[in-house]
């Protein structure tokens, strides 16, 4: 658009469960508004804004999409946003970027597993809500049934802004419940003007007298002015709706059947003048940074510079894009900013506006404005370009915290540089993604949010960088300590002709407290063990006690007293010092009551009350210990501990034990002595591999 300003756009984030038509949605208005010439459809694939080729043949949206459209002299910019909870980063960096939320409920279902998780993350982002009640053409359709079960089940009061005329395969047109004008729809998204059918003007009546209310109790005058019994013009209804919206006293809904093109015209004008502009959602808000000092700035393009990067992608069509929103200032090609997050200079190549898979170039990103940037050498999604001598750096995209650990591995070993160099990459696109390298189990274990993003990602890994990867069920980090206090001797000698190997000494081993690590102490008095190879004696026990006596695993909690040995004015060295040590905490351990112990997590379960009772049964069967209660909303807050090795997969286990309406954290708290019988598995398991290894 020529002579673009902050005021002149909107930024909205379409969020919802799978299945409700959000892409189906973005795809109409982007055929309406003629920035595409084709109407794709997401069971052939055909879609602007899924087109990577796990989108295409799983027919869901995976990552972000963006595109922008023009209406009536303004510049949308739709961010399409996932719907599975397995892809909820994406979904929170859309909103953070976003100023407002358009959240889909399908006309037949209303609130559905997924939409409270959708919901949640509306509510921490804070914005304006518009509802949109869509596939009203499908069979089932009940546009009140909807809005009832999203104000019982969400626990906020949704409010006609339209009512439908005809629902189902009846659905044919809508009446603005502003200027009470009804309307019938054309076949390409407009619609002509039509007395409201005597039919609904009982219901209209209801939804429009509902709709005032909301607009009076969202402005003093208007208040005043409707409880003074006159009434409210078309004007002062609009304007108490828009500011009941930006005051989130209320969520406006609307009827829509977008594949069809039913009311794609009307929700157009309702996002231009219902939804707040960058200038109406006030400055941008940050921090100076490396203090606490609140740094503002206003969303003007001639203002100090204020972007966020809120997406990194790398596909083969686009080459190395992030994703930018620019709150405050302008964005140019060429030009040095800073990036306040990492405190490096980031030199700004070419700058593009982002349509789906296609990409235009822009002169520049103004305030209010969402471009992207060729690939970023120094800043990653996340972190905030400024002017160096005006700094600000702002609040961070809030990511989840991940629910699923699995182990990854190749079985060619020349591929492991290639897995990690991919895994690197797919981890700046989705930051929801981890990877931790346990060496003490020898694994790699890949940290997500659920099955689909690992599938997704093992899909990826070998799509783009030619690796084959498998999966395992990680290893539990077991560990290993003794129950009692014994004393026993060390004594290497080795004679091979020349100069031999002795080394001799006596040690008592104690059990600690749990948590307490391990104590070395020297008692050598007279000179038995000369001072320069005590050392020697104690990196040799700490070195056998990597691996313990029962299943090989470290051992912890152990005091080991050096109080005695002798040694030979020779042969001694600490190297024969060190075997010495080493043998002695060996034998000793044996004969020490040595138990395993297994790491106890502190689990914190969010559930709807309706199943409360079903996840703290599920718990205690895990041998968990219920640890508290609490609340938080309309969710119970379940506080356990749990063995980590009765969690493995949990994230789905809890999914389909609650209709995907519960989500979890856990947090390492101890190791814990493991019951008898679990423990001869674990030992018998233990041995059977090792014995497995040795033989291949």
């Amino acid at each position: 658009m020529k002579d673009l300003q902050p005021s002149g756009i909107r930024n909205l984030a379409l969020v919802s469960p799978h299945g409700t038509g959000k892409t189906s949605l973005a795809e109409s208005l982007l055929f309406r508004t003629k920035v595409i010439s084709r109407h794709g459809k997401v069971e052939e694939g055909t879609t602007s804004l899924d087109f990577t080729p796990e989108e295409i043949h799983r027919k869901i949206t995976i990552s972000l999409g963006l595109a922008s459209l023009e209406w009536r002299d303004t510049k949308i910019n739709l961010i399409d946003t996932p719907g599975y909870a397995d892809f909820v980063g994406d979904m929170v960096a859309g909103l953070r970027v976003a100023d407002s939320a358009v959240f889909c409920v399908k006309a037949s279902a209303g609130i559905e597993a997924g939409s409270e998780m959708v919901w949640d993350r509306v509510e921490e982002r804070g914005c304006p809500v518009l509802c949109l009640v869509t596939q009203m053409d499908k069979e089932h359709a009940s546009f009140a049934k909807a809005l009832e079960t999203a104000t019982t089940r969400l626990g906020k009061r949704f409010v006609p802004l339209a009512w439908p005329i005809g629902e189902g395969d009846k659905f044919r047109g809508l009446v603005d419940l502003v200027s009470m004008k009804g309307y019938l729809f054309e076949k390409d998204g407009s619609a002509k003007e039509t007395p409201v059918p005597a039919e609904i003007e009982a219901d209209v009546q209801k939804a429009r007298s509902a709709l005032v209310d909301a607009a009076a109790e969202a402005d003093d005058a208007l208040l005043e002015k409707f409880l003074g019994g006159e009434e409210l013009s078309a004007e002062e209804v609009r304007r108490g709706v828009s500011g009941g919206v930006r005051g989130k006293g209320f969520v406006p809904a609307l009827p829509i059947a977008a594949s069809p093109m039913m009311g794609i015209d009307h929700l157009l004008d309702t996002l231009t003048w219902l939804l707040p502009s960058p200038p109406e959602c006030g400055p941008v808000v940050g921090v100076k940074p490396g203090t606490e000092e609140k740094v503002e700035f206003k969303p003007e393009p001639g203002a100090h510079l204020a972007a966020l990067i809120f997406k990194t992608s790398s596909e083969a069509h686009a080459g190395d894009l992030s994703l930018v929103r620019v709150f405050a200032g302008t964005l140019a090609p060429g030009k040095e900013e800073w990036n306040s997050s990492a405190q490096r200079a980031e030199k700004v190549g070419q700058l593009f506006f982002i349509h789906g898979k296609e990409r235009k170039d822009a002169a520049q990103i103004i305030a209010g404005d969402i471009g992207a940037a060729v690939k970023l050498r120094e800043s990653h999604t996340g972190q905030t370009l400024c002017d160096k001598n005006a700094p600000i750096l702002l609040a961070p995209i809030p990511f989840p915290h991940h629910e699923l650990e699995i182990a990854i591995f190749v079985r060619n070993k020349a591929d492991e540089e290639k897995m990690g160099s991919g895994l690197h990459k797919l981890r700046e696109e989705d930051p929801t993604l981890h990877v931790r390298v346990d060496s003490s189990l020898h694994q790699t274990l890949l940290q997500g949010t659920g099955d689909l993003q690992v599938d997704v990602t093992i899909e990826k890994l070998q799509r783009r960088f030619g690796v084959h990867v498998e999966l395992a069920k990680p290893r539990i980090p077991y560990r290993e300590t003794i129950r009692k206090a014994v004393t026993k001797q060390g004594r290497h000698k080795k004679q091979t002709g020349g100069r031999g190997q002795f080394g001799d000494v006596h040690i008592r081993l104690e059990p600690l407290k749990h948590g307490s690590g391990f104590e070395f102490v020297d008692e050598i008095v007279g000179g038995s063990v000369p001072r320069n190879y005590i050392p020697a004696v104690e990196k040799g026990i700490i070195e056998a006690m990597h691996e313990g006596v029962l299943a090989g695993y470290q051992v912890v909690d152990v005091r080991a007293a050096l109080y005695d040995g002798s040694y030979h004015t020779v042969d001694s060295s600490e190297m024969a010092f060190k075997i010495a040590g080493s043998m002695a905490f060996k034998e000793g351990a044996k004969e020490a009551g040595p138990v395993l112990l297994e790491p106890i997590v502190e689990i914190e379960v969010r559930v709807p009350k309706d199943f409360v009772g079903a996840v703290t049964g599920d718990l205690s069967s895990k041998r968990g210990k219920i640890l508290g209660m609490g609340a938080d909303g309309r969710y119970d807050v379940i506080r356990a501990q749990v063995p980590q090795a009765e969690l493995y997969k949990y994230s789905t286990h809890l999914r389909s034990l609650t209709q995907g309406r519960a989500s979890h954290k856990t947090k390492f708290s101890h190791y814990e002595e493991i019951p008898r019988e679990i423990a001869e598995k674990v030992v018998n398991q233990a041995r059977a591999e090792k014995e497995a290894m040795a033989s291949a």
